[in-house]
């Protein structure tokens, strides 16, 4: 991959369009050296950058091509484009469940493979984004690391650990949305309005988020800070201790994960 790297995004969902605007917004690539399709044709309307006019003219355009589609088009997408991959072409797949093994049956073993976890809130470029890659792409990593970097934080980790980071990550903003909604749901039983509501939610979640980045400290240290000797949060956090909640929020986990095992099977 000499000279200008060409980026090509096969499917413009949540996902596919959060990618492309991170990269178009931190001025990764100029937009001449992106290439994108999607089947729904509205989703392509307004873009500046270069429209395929197929799945298999983006990846001959490209020089990492980023499929974004649901997992189940992953077998027919693969099969479509297999024929026009090249050693030198990286594939990028973000097909939730698709493992590595299954994606290099179909379009070989030689060609370089990265798969990506990333989570809904890439929308926000505050994602989180697992990869790992096959021994064919290891030498594009810093390259992949650059175009998601803007979107969220991104590591690597083995394969082995993906359907542990979708249950924590990938389904962990939808736990957190459903705390959420039983705060706002508790805020209108105590005679709160809906539109006070809704910003103390909201205000809730922003400001704790905030402060566990912006002071840096560990999260007991900031539980510390609220929990006043015989006060109200520790009168309410003794319900958490009582109930078990520790336990229940690691069944949680635990069967969100051995279903991403289900599904990757």
């Amino acid at each position: 991959m000499n000279g200008e790297r060409k980026v090509g995004i096969i499917g413009l969902g949540n996902m596919g369009s959060s990618i492309l605007s991170g990269i178009i917004e931190n001025k990764i690539l100029k937009e001449k050296d992106i290439f994108v399709f999607d089947i729904d044709e509205k989703k392509l309307k307004n873009l500046r950058v270069n429209k395929g006019k197929d799945n298999k003219d983006v990846v001959k355009n490209s020089d990492i091509i980023i499929i974004a589609v649901k997992p189940k088009d992953s077998q027919n997408v693969l099969e479509e484009i297999k024929g026009f991959l090249t050693s030198e072409k990286v594939l990028v797949s973000i097909m939730a469940g698709i493992k590595i093994e299954k994606i290099e049956n179909i379009v070989g073993k030689d060609r370089p493979v990265i798969r990506m976890m990333p989570n809904l809130n890439v929308k926000v470029k505050n994602g989180i984004i697992a990869y790992c890659s096959n021994r064919n792409a290891k030498k594009y990593d810093e390259f992949v690391k650059k175009i998601f970097s803007p979107i969220g934080f991104i590591f690597k980790i083995s394969e082995d650990k993906f359907d542990t980071i979708t249950a924590i990550s990938g389904s962990g903003p939808g736990f957190l949305f459903y705390i959420a909604e039983e705060f706002k749901k508790i805020c209108i039983e105590k005679g709160i309005k809906e539109e006070i509501a809704d910003e103390i939610v909201k205000y809730l979640f922003y400001g704790t988020g905030k402060m566990i980045f912006e002071t840096e400290q560990e999260p007991e240290k900031l539980k510390e800070m609220v929990c006043s000797p015989g006060g109200t949060t520790i009168a309410g956090l003794s319900v958490f201790e009582e109930k078990k909640f520790g336990n229940i929020l690691r069944e949680v986990i635990n069967r969100a994960e051995k279903r991403s095992k289900e599904l990757s099977n």
